[in-house]
Order: C-alpha cells, then structure tokens, then sequence
C-alpha cells in the first residue's frame, strides 16, 4: 500500500511545493482507490459466480478450456451476431490485464479491442450478456486499459447496433465513472453491438453480442 508520509522531503517548500504535493497526493489516492476498487469487483463477481455454478442456474466457464481462440483484432466488422459472439477469446488474459486475477493464467472469456489498447472480460462462456437481462444476474464487463490513466477520467462508451455488417438504429451512449474499470452495460435490443471507448486520451473500438433473453 502507498503511504503519503512516505514522500521524500522536497526543499524549499512554498506555495508552489504545496501545490506539487497536492497534486502528488491526489494521484496517489486516485490510483490507490481504483486498484482497490477493482480488486473488490473481482473478487465479489468471483464468489457470485461461484455460487451460481454450484446452484446449477448457469455455469461460468462451462466445459474444457481448450486452446484459446484469437481475439478480434481486425478492422473487419461481422455481419450477425454470431460472428460477433465469436469474437470472444477464450484463455489466459493479456499480461497487462491480469491484476485482481488468482491465478493469473486462469482462462476468462474476453475481447480485445481492435488496436489492442482495451480489453472487456465477460464472465461466462455462454451468452455472458443478455437484453433484457435477467433478474439473478447483470450484464458485467471488467474494462481493462494497456495503459492506465492517473488523471480518472471517465470511460466514454458509444454504441451502435451492427445490422449487416454496418453500424444502424439509434446511438447509445454509456459512461463509466472513473475510466476503465467494473461495470455494468445493459443495451436496448439483441444483437452485435460495436462499441466505441474513449478514456484519457485514447480510442478503441470493440464488438460485443447481446443474446435475447426472451
């Protein structure tokens, strides 16, 4: 744990060193916060998921691993939904992502953006987001940058349903408080839907299938 008493000392303290350790401390809570944060989601959505799995309603991770399959890593856009489900890896997280993670090898379901600078960890194999979702369980996505941002800026999501391979329907717009990190994306209708992310300073884009939960 970062402790600010640790600073070194900076000589010829004034209001400009005031103001320097200001800063320095509120990048030091800022990122002590969100590394808690994100151990608590995980560690929580692991337990729920756990029991869910010994209560038979659904199974994470269900059946054998397998080789991971390749992540989206393409411009090319699929024209289904099911194209756009295939997307999603399956095996051990990029280094960058594997924080909060015990093992850190163990196999997640994921996609990876398309410059590679994100990635969305799905927690279930099978349809791991639903509209509408269903009541025992929330359409969770763990947001995980390549380089973090000190600053918290908040993770700006624009979303557009692919129809035929071509972004169509109205634009949704979500936000993550905080930059990447744990959410939860409920979107309108089922379908592929491509995501845009914006957060300090960078862009990637990511396609996620919606099964029907009807």
């Amino acid at each position: 744990m970062l402790f600010l008493s640790e600073r070194p000392a900076v000589p010829g303290a004034g209001r400009t060193a005031a103001a320097d350790d200001r800063a320095w401390q509120s990048e030091a809570l800022i990122k002590e916060a969100r590394r808690r944060r994100r151990r608590r989601w995980i560690r929580g959505t692991g337990a729920a998921l756990l029991a869910a799995a010994v209560a038979t309603t659904w199974v994470l991770l269900d059946g054998p691993a397998g080789p991971p399959r390749a992540a989206n890593v393409t411009a090319s856009r699929p024209a289904t939904a099911g194209a756009c489900a295939a997307a999603v890896a399956y095996g051990p997280l990029p280094t960058w992502a594997r924080m909060g993670f015990d093992p850190p090898t163990m196999a997640m379901p994921y996609v990876l953006g398309a410059r590679g600078d994100i990635v969305a960890v799905l927690w279930a194999r099978h349809d791991p987001l639903v509209t509408p979702a269903p009541a025992n369980r929330n359409n969770k996505i763990l947001w995980v940058s390549k380089t973090p941002d000190p600053t918290g800026a908040s993770l700006q999501i624009t979303a557009r349903r692919l129809i035929g391979g071509t972004a169509a329907g109205p634009v949704q717009q979500r936000t993550v408080m905080g930059g990447p990190g744990p959410s939860i994306i409920d979107m309108p209708a089922a379908g592929c839907w491509q995501f845009t992310l914006r957060w300090g300073g960078h862009t990637d884009t990511v396609d996620l299938a919606y099964a029907s939960g009807s």
